[in-house]
């Protein structure tokens, strides 16, 4: 009996989405995916073990199986730490005289 391929989304997070389709057979990975999704070959910086990636927006690791229809997800890193971020913004709009400084 012939085993059927699974459809799996695989997205990279870019300022605007790179959305792919790929097929997998049964017991493929989340780096199975995103490999044959030729990403790694169109953005040759792209360092796939420096990212976090995830299955519908929970975060997973490259080895962990992919089940039909998943939707596998690159994620970008944060332009900027959260804290730091809102601590600037908070400073800006509290019209305190405390100032904003980094560190």
């Amino acid at each position: 009996m012939a085993r059927a391929d699974w459809p799996i989304e695989v997205v990279y997070a870019t300022p605007v989405p790179d959305v792919r389709w790929v097929h997998l057979t049964p017991g493929g990975s989340v780096f199975d995916a995103i490999r044959q999704s030729g990403l790694l070959e169109d953005y040759p910086g792209l360092d796939i073990r420096a990212r976090r990636v995830g299955l519908f927006g929970r975060f997973a690791t490259l080895s962990d199986p992919v089940r039909p229809f998943d939707r596998v997800e690159i994620y970008a890193p944060l332009p900027e730490d959260p804290k730091v971020s809102r601590r600037r913004r908070a400073a800006v709009t509290s019209g305190t005289s405390r100032r904003y400084s980094p560190g």
